[in-house]
């Protein structure tokens, strides 16, 4: 779409669905799924005034909200593509497609005979896949990954889930929330998220425990075999071994680039040994050459990420660059219980990259919206330079509403402006954007609800 913004003609190749693993297998779909499951969630909520004494769970009917959500969005993103068809300015082909020179195409459509194009620049976008592992049989019913979501029958009522990063803990979230579903997870690290900092996945820890998640770390699944009505795995635990079953098994160990079979090395396009592709600023080996999303070395793993990649990509191509691509600002949601966001840097990293830094946290409940919601356990960190009028680093939101906090402090990073600037902003009231900036103040030592006195 950016290409036709400036009037060019484009072939776009895609290999199963438009919208890909971002609407399919990846964010819209298992965020219908969660937005699903905490509207049910609030049905057993039992300090709001009321108590619900009879339900009913439909999985089917799940699945089939969950389509139609998938289903206008693709057709949403169809409409724009069938709209430049009908001009000649935009081919969309159903198939593959290999380098046979640095500027030419072999394409292998899913109906004819192969046959060769020419391009004067290329976008790779090929996304990625998840990881697999000899040892886990995937079978896309008793052990599957994200991608076999939408074929399941039925909740799994003793699930496995082998890794704690992102999509596992969300898929955690989504599966404990309904009733009747046992959850065990497994995870090599000591701690569930581990890129995160203690106290973000402490409440995430706890929260999922007190739903019927079972959490074992430092483990490692050595072995899984697939028997009549579930499954038997070995998982080792500080040297011991244990023999456990589950009815099903979800597989979410990480990705891997699509980079295979696209003859990317034969024409001089450098990879990593992981397969993704070596690009700056979008920018491949080969100058004409571009690469976004998941199939690139920048390792953000985000939709957004890579829509901006693209963006910027296509405009480099034609010149038509406004501003430098920046990942500092760079804000995401993990949609877990409770939700959690996050931009920039987080104590970890910013004690790795050497900064001399101040953080504050500052509860959900010392907002009036806060206490509206009747949050428990919710709170806001922001991470700043050492200073007297700091520059903010990262903040991190950990609740209801996070991802609407997050952007507000991303726009300050973006544009370099300091925490006292965050102090001056008019926040609507009642609002949880108000938690951020009375966390702000009191880094300056200006809030009006002092901290020290509250806890």
């Amino acid at each position: 779409m950016r290409a036709m913004d400036f009037g060019k003609r484009v072939c776009l190749i895609e290999k199963e669905r438009i919208g890909g693993a971002a609407i399919f297998n990846g964010a819209l779909a298992s965020k219908t799924w969660w937005e699903l499951a905490k509207d049910f969630d609030k049905l057993f909520l039992t300090d709001r005034g009321y108590r619900v004494l009879g339900y009913e769970v439909d999985f089917q009917a799940i699945q089939q909200i969950v389509e139609a959500a998938t289903q206008e969005r693709q057709a949403q993103m169809l409409r724009q593509i069938q709209h430049y068809q009908s001009l000649g300015r935009l081919d969309l082909v159903y198939g593959t497609a290999r380098f046979l020179t640095p500027h030419r195409l072999q394409v292998f459509p899913r109906a004819g005979e192969p046959y060769e194009i020419e391009a004067q620049y290329f976008l790779l976008a090929m996304g990625s896949r998840p990881r697999t592992l000899p040892n886990l049989p995937i079978d896309g019913q008793r052990v599957f990954t994200s991608d076999h979501l939408q074929s399941l029958k039925d909740f799994p009522s003793d699930l496995l889930i082998i890794g704690s990063g992102v999509i596992g803990c969300e898929f955690a979230t989504i599966f404990s929330t309904y009733p009747g579903v046992r959850v065990t997870m497994i995870e090599k690290a000591d701690r569930i998220l581990p890129y995160e900092d203690p106290d973000v996945t402490e409440l995430v820890s706890q929260n999922l425990s007190a739903c019927n998640v079972h959490i074992y770390t430092h483990s490692e699944i050595s072995r899984i075999e697939v028997e009549e009505g579930g499954i038997r795995y070995w998982v080792r635990q500080e040297g011991n071994l244990r023999e456990c079953t589950a009815t099903h098994a979800l597989v979410s160990i990480g990705r891997v680039p699509n980079t295979e079979g696209l003859g990317l090395e034969e024409i001089g396009v450098a990879l990593t040994p992981s397969g993704h592709v070596i690009t700056h600023e979008t920018q491949t080996s080969l100058p004409h050459i571009f690469a976004a999303g998941d199939v690139d070395n920048q390792g953000a793993g985000f939709v957004n990420v890579a829509e901006q990649e693209a963006r910027y990509a296509v405009e480099r191509m034609f010149g038509k660059v406004r501003r430098p691509l920046d990942y500092d600002h760079l804000s995401w949601i993990m949609f877990l219980r409770p939700e959690v966001a996050g931009v920039g840097l987080n104590e970890q990293q910013a004690r790795a990259q050497g900064y001399a830094y101040r953080v504050v946290r500052y509860d959900y409940r010392f907002t009036a919206r806060g206490l509206a919601m009747r949050t428990q356990g919710s709170f806001l960190k922001l991470i700043t330079t050492d200073e007297p009028d700091p520059y903010i680093l990262g903040c991190r939101a950990v609740g209801p509403q996070a991802s609407s906090i997050i952007g507000l402090v991303a726009m300050m990073i973006r544009f370099s402006r300091r925490v006292s600037d965050l102090c001056q902003i008019l926040q609507p009231h009642p609002a949880l954007t108000e938690g951020i900036q009375e966390c702000a103040r009191s880094l300056l030592g200006e809030a009006i609800f002092k901290l020290e006195l509250l806890s």
